[in-house]
């Protein structure tokens, strides 16, 4: 370890530089990260110890320092705030995450309800009761499927009107490539 003495600091730029005890050597740079154990930013005039080494520029830089007389803070954390932070920040994400989780869900199932489209077998066909409604009407000319606008139309032309053509394999389930699949 070498000592020195804090003769210049830019506490803007959180940078200065030691002049070593020993004589003939070059300032050595320090930076602010170097000492944020320390318990007070450090003043011009502070002893320092140091530990130095050469960068690939050929300049020195102290790598391990500490201020003379000046209290160190606690660099760790013990495991119980490490412990306790972790879980913070882990149940902070944690909710929103759920959160959004659950509406995608939601989401996902009213989207599969809208999009998915029953199919109907004949039981089914056969156990609705159909009631005919008023704006359906026996209309000349209206036989086939491609004349239909909707499953209940054809299902309304099929039982009573004569003569359609709507239910070729006669199981009692009109247009079912168009309108009742």
């Amino acid at each position: 370890m070498e000592k020195g003495k804090l003769v210049r600091w830019n506490d803007d730029k959180g940078f200065g530089f030691i002049k070593p005890d020993s004589t003939g050597n070059k300032d050595i740079f320090i930076h602010i990260s170097i000492l944020k154990h320390m318990a007070r930013k450090p003043l011009v005039g502070d002893q320092i110890n140091y530990f130095s080494e050469t960068q690939s520029d050929g300049k020195i830089k102290a790598i391990k320092a500490n201020i003379e007389g000046v209290a160190v803070t606690s660099t760790r954390k013990s495991n119980n705030n490490r412990r306790h932070d972790n879980n913070r920040s882990t149940s902070g994400m944690l909710i929103p995450l759920l959160i959004i989780l659950a509406l995608g869900i939601f989401g996902f199932q009213k989207y599969k309800e809208m999009t998915t489209t029953p199919v109907l077998t004949n039981q089914d066909v056969e156990q609705m009761e159909f009631k005919p409604v008023q704006n359906f009407r026996c209309e000349a000319g209206k036989t086939h499927c491609s004349h239909m606008r909707s499953c209940e139309e054809a299902m309304y032309y099929n039982k009573y009107c004569p003569d359609t053509k709507m239910d070729g394999n006669n199981d009692g389930v009109p247009c079912e490539r168009q309108w009742c699949n």
